[in-house]
């Protein structure tokens, strides 16, 4: 018995560049939003206390919260995930092609 599996509509875009390109960086936006929301959610802290502890303004927290900043400085995501109590850590997967 055979089953035919269709590529989905993703898996088809996934294959043109600049879209898995585009794809890819609001997937990354997307998961800092949501790690922050929820962070910020069990820790029960507002968008202002979490600014004045990480040092950033509010108005950069709400907008990385609420997915709207996209373009997110490492030094700023750092505040923010030192005042939450995490730290980054980067962790070779594959081997780089260049």
């Amino acid at each position: 018995m055979r089953k035919d599996r269709r590529e989905s509509t993703l898996e088809r875009e996934m294959k043109n560049p600049a879209f898995r390109a585009a794809f890819e960086k609001e997937s990354a936006a997307l998961e800092v939003s949501e790690f922050l929301a929820k962070q910020m959610a069990e820790q029960e802290i507002s968008v202002r206390a979490l600014a004045k502890r990480a040092a950033v303004s509010a108005t950069v927290v709400q907008g990385i919260k609420s997915g709207k900043r996209k373009n997110i400085e490492y030094t700023t995501l750092k505040a923010l995930t030192l005042a939450l109590g995490y730290q980054i850590m980067f962790k070779r997967t594959t081997a780089a092609k260049v």
